[in-house]
């Protein structure tokens, strides 16, 4: 009889998102390339990910920290996952290059090293999601599904950050390759719906009072039936009063309640004056103001805009050519002073472009 099949562990992604203290283990590369390396990089080679990814993941464990395996190990995790390992996967990346920089070797040639893998990394997920993109595939239907919106968002949300960390690199090809795939992302997700909330669950309904005596007549069952035709008027009318009064909502996205944390943890830690705490979070807060997205952070609030101008290109885009003329000037300008008159204004078609009359 033949040899059971040798189940393998699942490959711990979580090795580089924490923060190391230790020194890397050496690799003795005085006669040559570690064997160990050399082993990932053929199985990289072969497009076998997933094995080395955890060959990469091995070495991690054993503390042999080398830029080296960075590149294998991360996409491991992309391969196997998908858009939820973004955010492990940005986090980690974003540590390796920041904080745990000092802590990986090697000592000769790391920047070199790193720019190679990284770059490798970043333009290895951008041509697999181009490649099922463009097939539309059952890898694609998997990156589509609900569920996958929520981690592409949180992981949005560090694209900035981790930009500004690739510069310690000193080379513009990684954060031109981090562009490029971000980019990609952003495109990806405007086609992905986010989870549908969790319902509420139902409140037990009160038991009606009883009655002090029972109506005698058809003229207290007519009150009954009017006052039954009156509640649901008046329950409408109550709610459009109280949406009039606090204005629309918008749904929070993951990007903009991790923002909101961020920015709670930064009035906290200055309150009790951690100052050397406060001040990365002061670093990534301020990049994210100076390149702040809204279709990132606020992706339903814009979702009927895009939507809407996608069905009708066709017809808006010629009117974009006209906006030198003074009906479309007239007609911006109203758009400006009085929202309310703007929308009611009668448009009439004609032959020099649009005309609005009130």
């Amino acid at each position: 009889m033949g040899s059971p099949a040798q189940v393998l562990e699942p490959v711990d992604f979580t090795l580089l998102d924490v923060e190391f203290t230790t020194a890397p283990v050496p690799l003795d590369e005085s006669e040559g390339p570690d064997p160990r390396l050399e082993a990932i990089t053929g199985l990289v080679a072969k497009s076998e990910y997933a094995d080395a990814a955890r060959a990469a993941a091995g070495l991690l464990r054993q503390g042999v920290r080398d830029v080296r395996v960075v590149g294998p190990y991360l996409f491991g995790h992309f391969f196997a996952d998908g858009m939820k390992a973004l955010p492990v996967l940005f986090r980690s990346l974003k540590r390796t290059l920041t904080e745990n920089w000092d802590f990986f070797g090697p000592m000769e040639k790391k920047l070199v090293f790193a720019d190679t893998g990284l770059r490798w990394l970043l333009k290895m997920m951008g041509k697999h999601l181009e490649h099922h993109s463009r097939l539309k595939d059952a890898q694609w239907q998997t990156w589509s599904a609900p569920g996958n919106r929520e981690p592409m968002e949180e992981a949005l949300a560090l694209g900035d950050p981790l930009i500004a960390a690739l510069a310690i690199l000193q080379k513009s090809a990684c954060m031109d390759a981090m562009r490029t795939l971000l980019g990609a992302l952003r495109s990806h997700a405007q086609s992905v719906p986010f989870l549908p909330p969790p319902e509420e669950p139902k409140a037990a309904a009160a038991p009606e009072p009883a009655l002090a005596a029972a109506p005698d007549d058809d003229e207290e069952d007519d009150e009954g039936e009017e006052e039954e035709e009156v509640r649901p008027a008046r329950r409408k009318k109550a709610a459009r009063q109280e949406e009039q009064d606090s204005g629309p909502s918008v749904p929070m996205s993951p990007a903009l309640a991790q923002l909101v944390r961020k920015l709670s943890a930064f009035e906290a830690l200055v309150e009790r004056e951690d100052y050397a705490k406060a001040s990365v979070i002061a670093v990534d807060v301020l990049a994210t103001v100076e390149r702040f997205d809204p279709r990132v952070y606020l992706p339903q609030l814009f979702s009927g805009f895009f939507n809407g101008l996608a069905q009708h290109a066709e017809a808006i885009e010629p009117m974009l050519h006209n906006t030198e003329t003074l009906s479309f000037r007239a007609m911006d300008q109203l758009y400006r002073v009085d929202l309310d008159a703007f929308l009611v204004a009668q448009a009439r078609q004609s032959r020099g472009g649009s005309e609005y009359d009130e």
